[in-house]
């Protein structure tokens, strides 16, 4: 071959990792000799590694119309298509690598793995097993292999198949993470967690084995056990936005303040210089501007970023094809909600489908809500192109996610672009970033206009408040206050929203309450009866001068039995800055008037949204101050609490913000302005204020 010794010296230096030199040498060679293929070819190579991905296509490609037998060149190709975010090109190219090397067990692997993230699992696990056939001893061909099989729930099979990746390859930390994770989905926690201490034993320095291992300790239950794995994990890595991200959630979770300030501090820097894999849901609940949190979530969605060719489908004719995703279809706030609304849709004008990420835990909530669709796909444990594909086979023209980036959320499938418009509504308090959904549903009072520039959507602003209520939803009579630990006279200040809403500052303020008024208790929730939060939250109390016994908690307990513990408190007190959302409706529909502090975001603003569309803005105030001194105003006014009380049980019940009819139709009227704007080819701000009638 001519320049072979040059073409040898410039492979040496790109080995050692000499980019620009290795570059000029492989360019020289080709200005000599055009048609020199692998100069093209490794020089395409040099080019990726530097970024220029669109440059190194081009000659890898050229080498290709010299040689085109060389399955490494076709498998270097797909490599750039990938950065390219051309999958389908990269799963071509990866077929022309195995064509021309069909015994070549790393091409297999490579084609099963791409195959995976396409969403091709019958095809991924045949490719799999052919780089078992052609290497039995090839890690990353069970790997995969394992992979695939979970994804078509074969879950005894899947493990095999980890359990010889792991031991063929016992320093990969995602071979036993993910055999670990298959362990626990067996039921076999404990299992998992040995596998977990072993692949840890021998790679004490792996920050995603720690986390790994953080992660189940957490859904074992132990949240103590697991921060303080999360927080080795960030240890180990100090740039590893989960482990920081979990970290912090967890803290807020067990009310473990000490060094939380830190924390977010250190979060909110991270954001700022563009760290990724930040977890918007835990910014909305620190201290941030909307500005702060778009920028979060921009982050998280360019993670997510889905083909750079992929394309929409069009819109139908005929009825307009609304797809609600969502994990949430069981008993789950959400669908205390919704389910009203899912129900009242025109099914003249709208065929309704649902797409269930989430579990069937086989509740009188989840028979209701399938009932209430005329499609109801189950696709939980499915890919997310494998959800995306099925969506777009179903031709939905508008597709409403209900979890944004909450737990159990699928953003991946919101980046595939199934559906030819896209909205978010109910399940995140705040813009979803990276170009994932067109609108976002708010109403005036928690996404005003002057906040646009701070989400990616554009927005809808509903007549009364953003949030459907269902009217179906039935209160049990609560049993004594003697038998719930609360005192026969005193002022009961009640708080039902989960730990992680609850903040130092907040706690200062319900001191300062407390301390003014001096007959009350504080009465919280519980999830679970030894609770760490609990102890967490009496300390908490007594570093602020209050008797610890004044901190009274209701365990968790059925949706009817918890709505009938409100009667028995006098006043909601919100938190800040992420209120009480469904908590909130949940204390007024019981008739329990709440006092919230408005803030700057849609999470610290549906408070206000609530008491407006119920009827009583007077509880709504703008400072620390303020919310303190209302408070113990009402507390020392039995008269006041008793007219809110009346008013709450009365006009509150028939208001808007519990008309279920009167917010689907205004949610309809929505989906067909959006409609009406992708037809025209533009996409704007709805605003609905206006367009709806009480009842029609």
């Amino acid at each position: 071959m001519r320049f072979h010794k040059e073409f040898e010296r410039a492979l040496n230096v790109h080995r050692q990792g000499k980019l620009r030199e290795a570059f000029h040498r492989y360019d020289a060679i080709i200005k000599a000799d055009p048609q020199h293929a692998e100069a093209l070819h490794y020089s395409g190579v040099v080019l990726h590694q530097s970024g220029q991905h669109p440059a190194a296509a081009e000659r890898i490609r050229a080498s290709l119309d010299l040689a085109p037998d060389s399955a490494e060149a076709w498998s270097n190709l797909a490599m750039v298509l990938e950065a390219l975010k051309r999958p389908e090109a990269a799963v071509a190219a990866l077929r022309e690598a195995l064509r021309r090397a069909p015994g070549d067990a790393d091409v297999a692997a490579n084609l099963a793995a791409t195959l995976l993230g396409q969403g091709h699992v019958v095809e991924s696990e045949a490719v799999a097993r052919r780089a078992i056939e052609a290497d039995a001893r090839h890690p990353g061909g069970w790997y995969n292999l394992a992979i695939a099989l979970e994804r078509q729930e074969r879950i005894v099979e899947a493990l095999d198949a980890a359990t010889r990746a792991s031991a063929l390859a016992p320093q990969e930390p995602a071979f036993s993470g993910l055999k670990a994770q298959l362990e626990s989905g067996l039921a076999a926690p404990q299992r998992a967690l040995l596998t977990l201490e072993s692949a840890l034993a021998r790679n004490p320095a792996s920050a995603p084995l720690r986390f790994e291992y953080a992660s189940l300790l957490e859904s074992s239950g132990e949240p103590a056990l697991a921060a303080a794995a999360y927080a080795q994990a960030l240890g180990l890595d100090p740039d590893h936005g989960p482990a920081l991200s979990q970290l912090v959630y967890l803290k807020r979770w067990l009310a473990d303040w000490k060094d939380l300030e830190g924390l977010e501090q250190r979060f909110r820097d991270g954001v700022a210089r563009g760290q990724p894999y930040l977890s918007p849901f835990v910014m909305t609940g620190m201290p941030s501007t909307r500005a702060d949190q778009r920028r979060c979530a921009d982050l998280w969605g360019a993670a997510l970023a889905g083909p750079a060719d992929i394309r929409r489908p069009p819109l139908g004719s005929g009825r307009v094809r609304v797809g609600y995703l969502s994990a949430d279809f069981h008993t789950h706030a959400t669908a205390f909600l919704a389910a009203g609304m899912f129900e009242r849709h025109d099914r003249g004008q709208f065929e309704v489908s649902a797409y269930s990420m989430g579990p069937d835990d086989s509740s009188p909530m989840r028979e209701r809500v399938v009932r209430a669709f005329e499609h109801f796909v189950d696709v939980r444990g499915l890919a997310p192109e494998q959800v995306a594909s099925r969506i777009r086979a179903d031709r939905i023209d508008l597709l409403v996610d209900l979890k944004g980036h909450t737990a159990g959320a699928s953003p991946r499938v919101l980046a595939l672009r199934p559906a030819a418009l896209q909205v978010h509504y109910l399940g995140f308090p705040g813009t979803l970033g990276g170009g994932l959904v067109d609108y976002l549903i708010g109403d005036t009072e928690v996404t005003p206009a002057a906040h646009a520039a701070d989400y990616s959507e554009a927005l809808v602003r509903l007549p009364d408040s953003y949030q459907v209520n269902d009217r179906e939803r039935p209160i049990t009579a609560p049993p004594p206050r003697k038998a719930l630990g609360l005192p026969e006279e005193a002022v009961v200040f009640c708080n039902f929203n989960a730990t992680w809403k609850l903040r130092p500052q907040v706690m200062d303020a319900w001191a300062k309450i407390l301390r003014r008024v001096p007959t009350s208790v504080l009465w919280l929730l519980a999830r679970r009866e030894h609770d760490p939060a609990i102890v967490n939250l009496r300390r908490e109390a007594a570093n602020r001068g209050i008797d610890a016994s004044r901190i009274v908690f209701a365990p968790a307990r059925p949706n009817p039995e918890y709505l009938g513990l409100y009667a028995h408190a006098d006043l909601f007190l919100d938190t800040w800055p992420y209120g009480a959302h469904t908590t909130g409706s949940d204390a007024l529909w019981a008739g329990c008037p709440v006092l919230t502090l408005r803030g700057d975001t849609f999470a610290s603003r549906v408070g206000a949204s609530l008491a407006r569309a119920v009827g009583t803005p007077e509880l709504v105030v703008d400072d620390v101050d303020d919310y303190v001194t209302q408070a113990v105003a009402l507390a020392q006014d039995p008269e006041s609490r008793r007219e809110l009380r009346q008013r709450l049980e009365g006009p509150g019940r028939r208001s808007a913000l519990f008309d279920t009819e009167r917010t689907t139709r205004a949610l309809e009227a929505a989906y067909l302005a959006m409609v009406e704007q992708f037809r025209r080819g533009t996409r704007g701000p709805i605003d609905l204020r206006e367009a709806v009638a009480a009842g029609s």
